[in-house]
């Protein structure tokens, strides 16, 4: 395949992937006020309490999602379509069976958790039918997220995007009407899961079409090829317990420690904070596939300087967000959601928005770690991550309440980021120098867009007063990173680097 159109197909591929997950955050954004309006805080509590925990169940991929795409990625550079098909029909087995534990378990965990739950909803009796069907929901995802992991592993990741944004408008329409008219959980449920068994039907025939080799047959399965599966998801499974012990325990202990409504001004916060930083990691999702293809192919040198421009280009859009949501935080809360949100979300969000940017950095590491299969560190290290989390967490909850636990998340959070950085650098052979160099650019233009909102002060709590608040750091943040640019641009054409540097997509 001609570079450029490699290199033209990755970067729209990380467009389309970033613009279906701005939709879902933009969805999010509007959805989120008019859901708490109409179910109110008590069953907007139950909503985000129920996320958490489903949230573990996916635990269940037990990293195989990982080794899936990482092996469809390997046969776009070294076709062994008898290696696909195995490990294919193996991972779809193996998700499948985790569907079948995660209801088998999560029932009668749920019909526990229930009783408290239901003390705090007004409708009570709608809460268990709510999360069974939830449960049930996810348990169906298990084995269907075979396809978008193959999708990935093609790096097909506009027609995956595509089909995404499609799903997500049946859902939204789905979710104005249903909560219009009922102002219960359970309705919601019930939309979220025809809409996710339509979208990942679509996903299924695309992979199909695309992967005409493919073939999902029981005479594929065999002892060798799950061994290779669990040998290779394992670390990726440890990590993603990690992330959910860090992510997800803090909605959990706050909705069963503090009174009711603390779980949603919590939430709040931390979902501002997590779209900022996944709107991003979206981006980074791109290289994982990528990386792994360029490993097949030995390009090292490749992977080094894709490894660079990567972190210096996702350091100019999160260093201005992190900054932004301290300045702008509290009206934007107040505009957002109202001004009684402010005094309990808006202190939350200033200790989580400090993971921001080192957190993003650490996602362009970690990404090309699942792309080399070198995870045993980086999984340990999580681990290190959530046990840390978890001690604050109980250690800080009964004296500094939701703010206690946004400093448990926030402090080990930013402890397992630089350990991600510097192994990961060390890994690739990359000098200090060299990445530091990476970071300097954007610290320095990051100067301009907080000297400028400073100098503002806070706007007044209206969307034009926001906007315009915002763009006026924005455009000369913007105009002076492209002139920049531009000339680091020019200076690697003359010394015969090429417009992209030394790395691309073959």
């Amino acid at each position: 395949m001609p570079v450029g159109h490699s290199r033209f197909t990755f970067l729209l591929g990380a467009a389309t992937n970033w613009f279906a997950f701005a939709a879902t955050l933009a969805v999010s954004f509007f959805l989120t006020p008019y859901l708490i309006a109409l179910l109110g805080k008590p069953q907007y509590d139950v909503w985000c309490v129920v996320e958490s925990v489903l949230t573990y169940f996916t635990l269940l991929d037990l990293g195989v999602a990982a080794c899936l795409v990482r092996a469809i990625a390997g046969h776009t550079s070294k076709p062994d379509a008898e290696r696909v098909n195995r490990i294919s029909s193996c991972c779809l087995v193996v998700l499948s069976v985790a569907g079948v534990v995660a209801f088998v378990i999560g029932a009668p965990v749920l019909w526990m958790l229930s009783e408290k739950l239901e003390a705090k909803a007004g409708d009570p009796g709608d809460v268990l039918p709510f999360m069974l069907l939830m449960l049930l929901n996810l348990a169906f995802t298990l084995p269907l997220s075979t396809f978008p992991c193959i999708l990935d592993g093609l790096q097909r990741f506009t027609a995956k995007s595509m089909i995404r944004i499609v799903g997500l408008t049946l859902r939204t329409v789905g979710f104005l009407i249903v909560v219009d008219r009922w102002h219960t959980l359970f309705p919601l449920a019930v939309v979220s899961m025809v809409t996710n068994l339509l979208e990942h039907a679509a996903m299924a025939l695309f992979s199909f079409r695309t992967l005409p080799e493919l073939h999902l047959r029981t005479r594929y399965i065999d002892r060798v090829t799950l061994r290779t599966v669990r040998t290779s998801s394992t670390d990726a499974f440890l990590a993603m317990l990690a992330g959910r012990i860090t992510v997800q325990t803090g909605a959990i202990v706050i909705g069963l420690l503090l009174p009711a409504g603390q779980v949603t001004f919590f939430a709040t916060a931390a979902r501002l904070v997590e779209y900022a930083k996944s709107l991003l990691r979206t981006i980074t999702s791109t290289l994982m596939p990528g990386v792994a293809a360029m490993d097949a192919r030995g390009d090292r040198d490749g992977i080094r300087n894709l490894y660079l421009k990567a972190t210096r280009w996702l350091l100019y859009f999160v260093l201005p967000v992190q900054i932004g949501l301290l300045q702008f935080g509290a009206p934007f809360l107040k505009r957002w959601v109202g001004e009684d949100f402010v005094p309990g979300a808006y202190p939350t969000l200033v200790i989580l928005s400090f993971t921001l940017c080192i957190g993003v950095a650490q996602s362009v590491a970690s990404r090309l770690l699942y792309g080399l299969g070198k995870l045993r560190w980086f999984a340990r290290a999580a681990l290190g991550e959530a046990a840390l989390n978890l001690i604050l967490m109980f250690a800080l909850i009964q004296h500094l309440g939701v703010e206690g636990v946004a400093i448990a998340v926030a402090v080990p959070n930013v402890l397992f980021c630089l350990f991600v950085l510097e192994y990961t650098r060390r890994q690739l052979g990359v000098s200090g120098r060299s990445y530091g160099t990476a970071w300097l650019a954007p610290l320095v233009a990051s100067v301009l867009p907080t000297a400028i909102w400073l100098k503002m002060g806070e706007p007044d709590a209206t969307w034009p007063g926001i906007v315009i608040g915002v763009l006026a750091g924005l455009i000369p943040y913007a105009l002076a990173v492209g002139l920049w640019e531009a000339k680091l641009y020019r200076v690697s054409r003359r010394h015969g680097f090429g417009p992209a540097g030394r790395f691309s997509f073959k």
